[in-house]
């Protein structure tokens, strides 16, 4: 193997650990919030069990994400992969957090930001849009299935106006990071 990439296959392992050792502190601080939702007794039963489910769901695949990503007789292949399961994860609890929090006015859009930031490891303008695109599309899943579950809690052109601006936000984001990426990204020789 050159020994560019293999350099490059070590930096991608070494990373893929990293961030799943934060998706530790994000599992826990999840968590915590759970608990102390529960504690001032905010959410019913049934959601308590749906959050500690998708606390369950995130430990699980955050450990096993970090128990192959510490193998190092991987390809950049399997650690992009990873990568990549971590990002349809927090993918996924953004979009489960949009709803719970009430649709349009959740502040769960924010944790969009992690898949996208995430998925900017790989190094690739595609994967980085190709996130954003996938946040939008989940966002707007979540935040039309919350109005129509409950119209009464807002009106529709604020709906599609927030649609529209965080949808917007999320490709100015994926494109202000792939210029910080690309800046810092080793150049081939």
């Amino acid at each position: 193997m050159p020994k560019q990439t293999v350099k490059r296959m070590s930096w991608l392992q070494t990373n893929t650990v990293r961030i799943a050792r934060l998706h530790f502190v994000y599992v826990f601080t999840f968590a915590a919030s759970v608990i102390a939702y529960d504690a001032w007794k905010l959410i019913t039963s049934q959601a308590l069990l749906q959050r500690w489910s998708v606390a369950v769901a995130m430990l699980i695949t955050t450990t096993t994400i970090w128990f192959i990503a510490r193998n190092s007789a991987r390809t950049a292949t399997v650690y992009r992969s990873l990568i990549l399961v971590l990002v349809l994860m927090d993918i996924m609890v953004a979009g489960y957090s949009v709803y719970s929090g009430r649709g349009m006015a959740s502040r769960g859009v924010a944790l969009f930001a992690i898949p996208i930031i995430v998925s900017g490891v790989i190094l690739s303008r595609s994967a980085l849009f190709a996130t954003a695109s996938l946040c939008v599309g989940v966002y707007s899943y979540a935040a039309i299935k919350y109005f129509t579950d409950n119209p009464s809690e807002g009106y529709k052109v604020e709906l599609y106006g927030d649609l529209f601006f965080y949808g917007a936000c999320f490709f100015i984001f994926s494109a202000l990071l792939w210029v910080v990426v690309r800046s810092v990204q080793p150049r081939s020789s």
